[in-house]
């Protein structure tokens, strides 16, 4: 079945929902499984497929994620001609999800996929997008910023559609008071889109709260083998799946840093005797659970295309020896005996901040990863760049010593001296 002809039958289902009436809403866990298409939508024999949750359809377990295109010179620019590429090479490879968003790179991410998505290219795989709150400034962007989406893409159906990066200021102040759900769940009753989902950034209690909310097709966390307790962690995924939802997977390699691994972490792989490179240590993690869907990879080169089309081609679950288990409980290890190294997991119970501070973000997230690969320039940009206050919230230096955090670490970090570290380290 291709994309117009689920079309067909969707319209069919969201009539027959309408004359069941309101009251016909069920619960995520009550929602029946839909009956898996196919054939297998870009079917290619060199890719291996598995099932998004409930909503029938088989997804590539490598996703295509359009967030970290290459650029031209200038630095700010998509190197369009490469990138379109790049993507209808990974679509000839069997990858049938391609994931994007209304504000990556600056919009300049739907442009390119529309371009590489035209033609019969649209009809080989599913397309997602993202709607942002934190720009949100009436209850109605929401339907602008999809409308925006669609035109970009030049698609009249978004397959997948999140409500972009769900965490605590933003499920509290944006996604309830605007009725975010009540809009994209309308969305999918209009067939506008076939699958409604959120991405998530946030603590495990949130997570739960969030899916539980609403009749969820799906949605996307961060997860990788390092970030075993970090946001939704390694407990998120079976969660998700208990509720019937897909599992997409973002950040495998953890923005970069698992596909370019310090010499401690990578010795500590080796140690079992089995090697591979760092980027298929990161994705094979992933594939080896089996409630995870698709692991979406940024990928900036073609050369990280053709890498992971061969590494995607192995993907099973329960792929990993017990040899490979013990190499990536090495490295973790590795990681955390880095000298200066805090012990924060990223449970995140330490938030909300009085003061916005964005606690677990910079301890696990960026000043762990700055320990090992001294890479200043890099934990400056996580620091910065990918921490709007709006978004995950402030940095070190806007605490105040109030002390509110300090009974609400498990691991009873002293949280107000770490991060006077912080700041001496990455504001001086």
């Amino acid at each position: 079945m291709n994309r117009r002809e689920f079309l067909k039958s969707a319209a069919l289902m969201t009539a027959a929902g309408a004359m069941l009436g309101k009251g016909s809403v069920l619960k995520a866990t009550e929602i029946p499984a839909a009956k898996p298409e196919k054939p297998v939508l870009n079917f290619n024999p060199q890719m291996q497929y598995r099932p998004m949750g409930r909503t029938g359809v088989n997804v590539s377990a490598l996703g295509f994620g359009l967030l970290r295109l290459p650029m031209l010179a200038d630095g700010k620019t998509v190197d369009a001609e490469q990138s379109v590429a790049m993507i209808r090479r990974a679509i000839e490879g069997g990858v049938n999800y391609i994931d994007t968003g209304r504000v990556y790179l600056g919009g300049q991410s739907e442009a390119v996929a529309g371009k590489a998505l035209k033609g019969n290219w649209r009809d080989r795989v599913y397309v997602t997008s993202k709607s942002p709150w934190w720009i949100m400034e009436r209850p109605e962007d929401f339907e602008k910023f999809f409308d925006e989406s669609r035109r970009a893409i030049g698609t009249d159906v978004i397959d997948f559609y999140h409500i972009h990066m769900i965490m605590h200021r933003g499920w509290k102040e944006k996604v309830i008071p605007f009725k975010l759900i009540d809009r994209i769940m309308k969305l999918k009753e209009q067939g506008k889109i076939r699958f409604a989902g959120f991405s998530f950034h946030d603590r495990l209690g949130l997570f739960k709260e969030v899916v539980e909310s609403a009749p969820w097709d799906f949605c996307l966390i961060q997860h990788n083998y390092l970030d075993y307790e970090y946001e939704a962690g390694c407990l998120g995924p079976k969660y998700a799946a208990a509720n019937g939802m897909g599992l997409a997977v973002m950040k495998p390699v953890r923005t970069g840093f698992l596909a370019n691994l310090p010499p401690a972490m990578r010795e500590a792989l080796r140690s079992t005797g089995v090697v591979k490179p760092d980027v298929e240590w990161a994705l094979d993690y992933l594939w080896d659970i089996p409630e995870v869907s698709v692991a979406v990879s940024g990928m900036g080169s073609m050369a990280d295309v053709e890498a992971n089309l061969r590494y995607a081609s192995k993907a099973k679950p329960n792929m990993l020896t017990p040899d490979e288990r013990k190499a990536l409980g090495a490295a973790i290890r590795a990681f955390r005996q880095a000298p200066g190294h805090i012990d924060c997991t990223g449970c995140y119970q330490c938030i909300p901040c009085p003061h916005n501070v964005a606690i677990g973000y910079i301890f696990a997230y960026v000043y762990n990863n700055y320990l090992l690969h001294k890479n200043k320039k890099k934990a400056l940009f996580d620091y910065t760049v990918s921490m709007s206050p709006i978004q995950r919230g402030a940095p070190a230096s806007a605490c105040v010593n109030c002390g509110a955090c300090l009974a609400k670490c498990p691991q009873k970090l002293n949280i107000p001296e770490l991060l006077k570290r912080v700041r001496n380290d990455l504001e001086a």
